[in-house]
């Protein structure tokens, strides 16, 4: 069966070269249309329902970031691939958010990068009824699969059939797949298309055999059997899991069980497949396979501790990178404890969102208008994983980082261009940074390093050029003595000021008056 994909832009030529340049058909891809804008864009995925849709964003009546918010109500199994020019990267990273697969430079790609980017697309969708994903599909649910006995069998009941599917030396693991929340994947199934991607993936009967012996979306158990000894089966479950589990787009959270010999081991082998199910949050990249709880200290480790948290917030706007990154990841571990219950992980997240935003508001920032559309709390929330968790909280702590940079930045330029106008104004007086800093409303070590950054110099030396500069002025004059200057320009120590004078003029005060002007 052939893979619909449409092609919108508004540059007739990018179409024309999308279309032409590759020979489609041969590949098993069908173009099913092509549109000019977001609007007609949308009216044709409404009508063709596509598997891709190539689009640019900035078009007329309707853009891509529109466009896709608005297929993807509808019509969430539809994947999108941007066609972008390099100046559109912060829009394009917005509709890689939004759910975009992949993003390409239209006037740079070629068309074999092209051709290989929508395959490796092709291949990697899970084989699906085009019905059960229609939002308003009111087809019958589908029958539970008519397996007790073999639930019964997993629990330690005898039963004929499941006694006859464990022959006698085989390995056997049990394995709970778990459709993940269907409002975050935008995924309804069909049992068939799961059991039949699941074995075609990890193979008929040779080393690994696998059956499913019950189903109730969004739950399916399987019972995998292999003649191997125990390493190579749970190696050929394991690689053959994470191959099936890529390919459906990670749309499934899978636990599976250690891999046992005898099968009076069949109702531990179903608890712990449930219990790595259960620690998905924890150690997942969807994937969790037993392993044994090491023993906890009596006290259990506490999530971003409030302390921390505080030190957290005067890092991300403190002006040094690198402590904001080392502050985040011990907000943030790479890896969580068992120990930490989840619930206590997402309201911590919670509590950090407000915190940031808040700071941010304070400076009077906001996070980008695509952002502010959604509901951050449910991004905190809706994460499966731990892992997703902290990696959607280190994009957003980058995006709030460079924001107030800018913010920073745009504000410094005000403070360093009064602590000039000080300078100038004062430059007879003894001035000191910590003076100047005062008078900006900064800290002495934080407006040293702004000033430096701003002006290239430090604040001693700018200050000395200021006093040298009007030191000349007044000794071209002749009025004055060169002592005299010193003291008006605000270094009353003669041999001070001319040791200054020389090493930004390169002359002494008294050469410099004696000198033919």
């Amino acid at each position: 069966m052939k893979m619909k994909m449409v092609v919108i832009d508004d540059e007739i030529l990018v179409r024309r070269g999308v279309i032409s340049s590759v020979d489609w058909d041969r590949e098993g891809i069908e173009i099913a249309g092509e549109a000019a804008d977001g609007r007609s864009g949308l009216e044709m995925i409404r009508q063709v329902q596509p598997d891709l849709v190539l689009t640019d964003i900035k078009m007329p009546y309707m853009d891509g970031l529109e466009m896709i918010k608005a297929v993807r109500t509808d019509y969430p199994h539809i994947r999108f691939v941007i066609l972008s020019v390099l100046e559109d990267f912060q829009t394009v990273r917005e509709a890689l958010k939004l759910g975009a697969v992949d993003y390409m430079n239209k006037f740079m790609v070629e068309p074999d990068e092209m051709l290989q980017s929508v395959l490796r697309i092709k291949d990697s969708m899970l084989p699906m009824q085009p019905s059960s994903f229609h939002p308003h599909n009111t087809a019958k649910p589908e029958p539970k699969a008519a397996n007790s006995e073999w639930i019964e069998w997993l629990q330690g009941e005898e039963r004929e059939e499941p006694d006859r599917f464990i022959r006698q030396g085989d390995r056997f693991a049990v394995v709970v797949l778990e459709l993940r929340d269907e409002a975050r994947t935008g995924l309804r199934v069909h049992a068939d298309a799961v059991k039949a991607a699941f074995e075609q993936t990890l193979g008929h009967g040779v080393e690994l055999q696998c059956r499913f012996i019950a189903q109730d979306q969004p739950r399916w158990i399987v019972l995998c059997r292999s003649a191997h000894d125990k390493v190579r089966a749970a190696k050929l479950l394991v690689e053959g899991v994470t191959a099936w589990h890529r390919s459906c787009g990670g749309a499934f959270h899978v636990g599976i069980s250690a891999v046992f010999t005898d099968t009076a081991s069949r109702t531990e082998a179903y608890e712990q497949a449930q219990s790595a199910l259960s620690l998905i949050f924890y150690r997942g990249d969807g994937i969790c396979v037993y392993t044994p709880e090491r023993p906890t200290s009596n006290s259990a480790p506490r999530f971003m501790e409030l302390f921390a948290l505080k030190q957290y917030l005067l890092q991300l706007e403190g002006h040094d990178d690198e402590a904001a990154e080392k502050a985040f990841h011990e907000l943030f571990p790479e890896r969580l404890d068992v120990s930490v219950a989840q619930g206590a992980v997402v309201d911590a997240a919670h509590a950090w969102v407000s915190s940031v935003i808040l700071l941010l508001k304070d400076w009077g920032g906001e996070l980008p208008a695509s952002m502010r559309q959604e509901s951050l709390y449910e991004h905190v929330h809706g994460k499966g994983t731990y892992s997703e968790l902290r990696e959607w909280s280190y994009y957003l702590h980058q995006l709030v980082r460079e924001t107030l940079s800018e913010l920073k930045a745009a504000t410094h330029r005000s403070e360093i261009q009064r602590a000039i106008e000080y300078i100038k104004a004062h430059y007879q007086e003894s001035i000191r940074v910590q003076d100047v800093a005062q008078y900006v409303h900064l800290s002495d070590n934080y407006f040293s390093n702004v000033f430096t950054k701003e002006t290239g110099k430090t604040f001693s030396q700018y200050v000395q050029e200021i006093r040298v500069e009007k030191a000349k002025e007044l000794l071209r004059g002749g009025k004055l003595e060169w002592f005299e200057v010193g003291e008006l320009v605000g270094m009353d120590n003669p041999k001070y000021f001319s040791k200054v004078f020389k090493k930004h003029t390169g002359s002494t005060p008294i050469r410099f008056t004696t000198t033919p002007k």
